[in-house]
C-alpha cells in the first residue's frame, strides 16, 4: 500500500510539472530542489515528505490540499471502473 501511494504521488508530481511545460531542470531552478532529486521522486525511487512536496509545488501555486484531492479523485474514479 505504501508503494502504491508513493507511485500516485510521484505520478501526480510529474503531471503537475508537465502541465506547466517544465523540464525537470526547469522545476529544479524554480523550486530549489535538485533535478536529480526530482527525477527520483517522479520515478518513485525516493521517499518524500510533505515539506519537500510543498516546495516542489510552490512554483505552480498548487496547494497541498488540492494536490492530494487530485490524487484522491483519480483513485476514486479508478475504483468505480
Amino acid at each position: 500500500m505504501k508503494e502504491d501511494f508513493l507511485k500516485k504521488v510521484s505520478a501526480e508530481l510529474k503531471i503537475a510539472r508537465i502541465e506547466n511545460g517544465d523540464l525537470q531542470e526547469d522545476l529544479a531552478t524554480k523550486s530549489g530542489v535538485a533535478a536529480s532529486t526530482i527525477s527520483k521522486y517522479e520515478a518513485g525511487e525516493k521517499n518524500m515528505n510533505l515539506l519537500k512536496i510543498e516546495q516542489i509545488l510552490k512554483p505552480y501555486d498548487i496547494d497541498l490540499y488540492i494536490f492530494f484531492e487530485r490524487i484522491l479523485a483519480k483513485t476514486q474514479a479508478k475504483e468505480k471502473e
